[in-house]
């Protein structure tokens, strides 16, 4: 069969995860599809990393490995795109592991569609015993970026399945030819922007059903996006420009862009409520956040256009719009209570023992 001649790369960054990373590994070298090039880019590992890597690439010569300074999960991967020698590339976490067909479904699916991005449902696997969480459709799906954008691009995030680069099937030329590259600087939200850039290059898209990628988490609850990244408010600036660009390009109707813009208010104002439990901040300092976001031109002009759904939205429109900061911000002082006198009590704590 024509795909069975196409190379695909798999790109796995690689930091101090000794503890998974065979497990990955060997994920990735149990493929039914065997036309592979595994690139493993070891960032600075402290750990046992880098030497697992050499000992996988000595018995299975489709494993490359890369060594670099520690530079950010966003750095390795860049490092190992350009490095990518493949037809088509996948992305995946060392933490995380991948099912035996994964490659080889993905890939039927885009020669069956002549699509250019394909994507699939994952599961959130739990340490600690949490029941496993499915995020996956139940038939499949194709068609054009007009129609993904119409009828896919808001279920997918809000089913979480935009949100990772690891559930995807990226054409490697596409990246080439629009020197797509994740962005420097981030911690969070770089995955998702990366996604919504590329998909937004496509001419065709398919999703298909099922769940292929195990997202590994040590404790129900640990996540990225349950810590402080004091860049988050940034980088959600960041996704709304690609999501705006997606959008124009597919030609979006009214209905769309404003639930999408419905949710990427509601994702700004989240990451602005992290300063208030997440991170070691004065009640000032929190007050000074929320008047800096309120004098954005990217969050007014939001706001100009959209039409806010839901309480929440509705209020946070409101009394930011109408730069109502401190009422706003006494709101936030009151909804986290909870949340901020527990990290202020555990981060005492932490202080403690150390």
């Amino acid at each position: 069969m024509e795909q069975e001649m196409e190379k695909v790369s798999i790109v796995v960054p690689v930091y101090n995860s000794e503890q998974y990373l065979v497990r990955c590994i060997d994920s990735l070298r149990n493929q039914s599809y065997g036309n592979l090039e595994i690139i493993l880019v070891d960032d600075g590992s402290q750990d046992s990393s880098f030497s697992l890597c050499c000992q996988a690439a000595q018995t299975d010569s489709r494993i490359k490995v890369i060594h670099q300074e520690n530079g950010g999960a966003a750095r390795a991967r860049n490092r190992g795109i350009l490095e990518a020698s493949g037809k088509w590339l996948m992305l995946i976490d060392a933490d995380d592991y991948i099912h035996q067909d994964m490659a080889g479904d993905l890939l039927k699916a885009a020669h069956e569609e002549d699509a250019q991005g394909v994507i699939c449902g994952f599961s959130r696997v739990y340490g600690d015993g949490t029941k496993e969480e499915i995020h996956a459709l139940q038939q499949k799906w194709s068609g054009d970026l007009h129609r993904f954008s119409e009828e896919m691009l808001l279920p997918l995030y809000r089913n979480l399945l935009l949100r990772t680069q690891s559930n995807k099937l990226y054409d490697l030329s596409l990246i080439q030819k629009h020197k797509l590259a994740y962005p420097g600087g981030f911690s969070i939200n770089e995955d998702i922007w990366f996604c919504v850039r590329y998909l937004s290059l496509c001419r065709r898209i398919v999703c298909i059903p099922g769940s292929y990628l195990y997202y590994w988490q040590n404790q129900g609850g640990d996540s990225q996006i349950s810590r402080y990244h004091p860049e988050g408010v940034e980088s959600c600036f960041l996704l709304l420009k690609a999501m705006n660009h997606l959008m124009k390009k597919a030609d979006s109707s009214p209905a769309v862009r404003n639930e999408m813009e419905n949710e990427m208010l509601f994702h700004i104002c989240g990451f602005a409520g992290h300063i208030y439990y997440r991170a070691n901040r004065s009640p000032r300092e929190c007050l000074d956040s929320i008047r800096q976001l309120t004098e954005r031109k990217e969050f007014r002009r939001l706001l100009r256009q959209m039409r806010p759904r839901g309480i929440k939205n509705k209020t946070a429109a409101f009394l930011l719009g109408h730069r109502m900061c401190r009422v706003y911000h006494w709101m936030c002082l009151g909804l986290y209570a909870p949340q901020r006198r527990r990290f202020f009590k555990e981060s005492r704590g932490k202080a403690k023992e150390g």
